[in-house]
């Protein structure tokens, strides 16, 4: 490769990991991951004002430039990373936070078909981190709700995250003190959840494509309507069809994203590599 597409490539990746990453102290919520990524790609599509909602920990924001959203796959795990206001220890937690799926291609279209959510209100043992399925749709989103996938709303059953004495499901992990120009300091929360459960468990699986958004409930548990925060620009009084963002290609379980992430830097590299040497010809 010449020296100036390894530069263009070296430079996109430095990018995108000072972006997506910072020196903030970090805190296992959930289990004890050792392996977490290193380099995120931002979530498309997915920017969010801030609101200056008084629960800050549960306000999602960003924008091009310090992404609301970012994810990433492994051939073990997919990952996804959101972005709330202000710095946000552990403690202040006694909420539920979601990450909302939507498979393109499947019987509904912009409805939040699965989700990993935290829920921080109710004991850890019973709730955590659990997967969720669409419960009541509604036509906006404060009138929508998610149903546990065990279908018991007062502890973890086998087929749900970490349940069955299972301990590698997935794991939910907190850095604060996160630069992010106009916005302040914010705090990234971060959520694992393995290929091996979601096959076995759910419909969802590599090779799909997906949107995603997030939302908040405030002080309550994970059963309650979606009433706080939605990322997207939306909220609960939004049209649930509202404040998703673009779509997502899962790879292969051979071909991690950080992969094709490369791949497409370097296709990026060439091109800026060929318009130079238009340029100067």
């Amino acid at each position: 490769m010449k020296p100036r597409l390894w530069i263009a490539v070296s430079i996109c990746a430095v990018i995108l990991w000072v972006v997506a990453n910072s020196n903030g102290a970090s805190y296992d919520i959930i289990g004890k991951y050792t392996n977490w990524p290193t380099a995120w790609v931002p979530i498309p599509g997915l920017a969010d004002p801030n609101d200056n909602l008084t629960r800050y920990w549960l306000d999602f924001v960003g924008d091009t430039t310090y992404p609301v959203g970012y994810w990433t796959a492994t051939h073990d795990y997919v990952f996804f990373r959101m972005r709330v206001r202000s710095n946000a220890p552990p403690s202040n937690f006694s909420d539920s936070v979601f990450v909302l799926i939507d498979v393109v291609g499947d019987s509904q279209e912009y409805v939040p078909q699965f989700g990993f959510v935290w829920d921080s209100n109710q004991r850890v043992q019973d709730h955590g981190l659990e997967m969720v399925k669409l419960g009541t749709l509604g036509t906006t989103w404060g009138a929508t709700t998610m149903d546990d996938i065990d279908n018991s709303s007062g502890q973890k059953l086998s087929n749900d995250i970490n349940g069955g004495g299972r301990t590698t499901d997935g794991y939910v992990r907190l850095t604060d003190s996160i630069p992010a120009g106009g916005f302040g300091t914010t705090t990234f929360l971060d959520f694992a959840v393995a290929w091996n459960y979601l096959t076995n468990y759910t419909s969802l699986a590599p090779t799909q494509r997906w949107r995603i958004t997030f939302a908040s409930i405030d002080n309550a548990n994970d059963h309650n309507q979606l009433r706080y925060d939605i990322a997207g620009g939306a909220g609960p009084t939004s049209p649930v069809t509202n404040g998703w963002s673009g779509v997502i290609t899962i790879p292969e379980p051979a071909l991690p994203a950080q992969f094709a992430l490369v791949a497409g830097l370097i296709g990026f590299a060439a091109v800026v590599s060929k318009r130079g040497r238009r340029s100067s010809a």
